[in-house]
């Protein structure tokens, strides 16, 4: 698993743009409507994923899934 070891740091705008291409991918392969619990649920997880420095894009989105 791809971590880093920083101290915590704002996320960047690319950052953010590159979570929300995570979280599409997630909806379009999960079927996952874009507003509800569910998809709050999902962009929460990849989110708090990330920031515990899961930096491989194909493991959050898979961690993402498998802890709901």
């Amino acid at each position: 698993m791809e971590r880093r070891d920083e101290p915590s740091r704002p996320i960047t705008t690319a950052e953010v743009d590159m979570l929300g291409i995570v979280f599409d991918e997630l909806r379009a392969e999960y079927c996952i409507l874009s507003e509800g619990p569910e998809a709050e649920d999902r962009a929460a997880r990849v989110f708090t994923l990330y920031q515990s420095g899961v930096r491989d894009l194909e493991l959050l989105k898979k961690l993402a899934i498998r802890c709901g």
